[in-house]
């Protein structure tokens, strides 16, 4: 009797320990789940580019791209894609995932279709500071509306699209690797549910 106590403290023990582990076990690596082509390619640019932004050791970088328009040409084989591409860099912390880093890429990439898959070859972003409504009506075109809906995708509109766009990057993110994460959290914020 002793004996088999003995083995399920230890069994019990190890069990703990293995939850333990996972809680703060070093999170998988982002890959895009979808089925869309193109937004394959526009995610395999963003996790590509030289941005600055990095996940801490363990930590997960995460694409969230938000897109406003897409021109394709009559072919469908070069493609602009305007858009916001964001990137979240997050660690795990229980079942939160926080997130650490972040940056916004206000621009257009053009992609190509050769031997039937899309690829980037340029990302044009707009400039920073005092130049950035100039550079954006640049790569828009002078589009009013466009510079409009670009200016919807920053975190700083009152009714920025940004918060569904990083709720859903992480949603798919969490389901893809089949995790029990519950929320993400911007430093200083309640934690966002993830939980359908």
């Amino acid at each position: 009797m002793k004996k088999t106590v003995s083995v399920l403290l230890a069994l019990a023990l190890s069990l703990a320990l293995c939850c333990a582990f996972a809680e703060d076990a070093a999170l998988p690596a982002y890959a895009y789940a979808g089925d869309d082509p193109v937004m394959a390619a526009v995610i395999g640019c963003m996790l590509d580019m030289d941005s600055g932004i990095a996940p801490v050791e363990g930590g997960v970088l995460i694409p969230t791209p938000i897109v406003i328009k897409t021109d394709m040409n009559a072919e469908e084989t070069e493609a602009s894609v305007y858009g916001n591409f964001w990137l979240f860099a997050y660690v795990r912390n229980g079942k939160i995932l926080e997130r650490t880093a972040c940056g916004e890429f206000p621009g257009v990439m053009k992609l190509e279709k050769k031997d039937g898959a899309w690829a980037a070859v340029s990302l044009e972003l707009a400039d920073e500071g005092e130049a950035y409504m100039e550079s954006l009506r640049k790569l828009a075109n002078g589009d009013e509306e466009l510079v409009e809906q670009y200016q919807l995708t920053t975190g700083a509109a009152e009714d920025s699209y940004l918060p569904q766009f990083q709720r859903a990057a992480v949603l798919m993110y969490v389901q893809a690797n089949h995790l029990d994460i519950e929320a993400f959290q911007e430093p200083g914020e309640e934690p966002v549910s993830v939980i359908n």
